[in-house]
């Protein structure tokens, strides 16, 4: 029969290896999620239009529509993924239609899964290491392999932001990079 002070410990390492499992995800390294989106998605943008009815049934409902397009997208610039300690390949590309720019992960893409992984935008034309004190946050990481499209805000500027970077933001470490040329 196991003394009291044994269930404890017993207790605590059980308790300290879920939490341990929860926090770091491992998992993820071995894993890969997929994005399917094309470019004519970047571009389209989501309206609300009331359908004709009767005013009993008129409804709003989204409607996609491409508003406004004048021009078809334009590639101005291009890189190749390297990774950062952690497997990456593909092709990333700022597109720009009508004053509108969108970062795309090509079809190519294959980052390493992880825990928490970021899509950041430096000002510069290739990461230099360490923790990065100026960029564009554009959310998590949709996919780890497959094509898949970012909006760009209005600050993004294609003479100044020049590089792309995915980031841990769990362990703080750099997973990949494409400089934008």
């Amino acid at each position: 029969m196991m003394s009291a002070s044994r269930w404890v410990l017993v207790s605590a390492v059980g308790v300290v290896t879920v939490v341990g499992f929860l926090l770091f995800r491992p998992e993820t390294l071995f894993t890969a999620v997929e994005a399917d989106e094309t470019l004519d998605e970047a571009f389209a943008t989501t309206t609300t239009a009331a359908l004709v009815g009767t005013p009993s049934t008129t409804t709003d409902q989204p409607v996609t529509t491409v508003q406004g397009a004048t021009t078809e997208p334009l590639q101005i610039s291009t890189g190749q993924f390297i990774g950062i300690d952690h497997s990456a390949e593909g092709t990333a590309g700022v597109y720009e239609q009508d004053g509108r720019y969108v970062l795309r992960f090509e079809d190519d893409t294959n980052i390493q899964n992880g825990p928490d992984l970021y899509v950041w935008v430096l000002p510069a034309g290739s990461y230099e290491g360490g923790v990065p004190s100026d960029y564009i946050d554009l959310g998590t990481l949709k996919g780890t392999i497959g094509g898949q499209n970012y909006e760009l805000p209005e600050g993004f500027d294609p003479q100044l932001h020049r590089s792309v970077l995915i980031w841990c933001l769990r362990f703080t470490v750099p997973f990949a990079t494409a400089p934008l040329g």
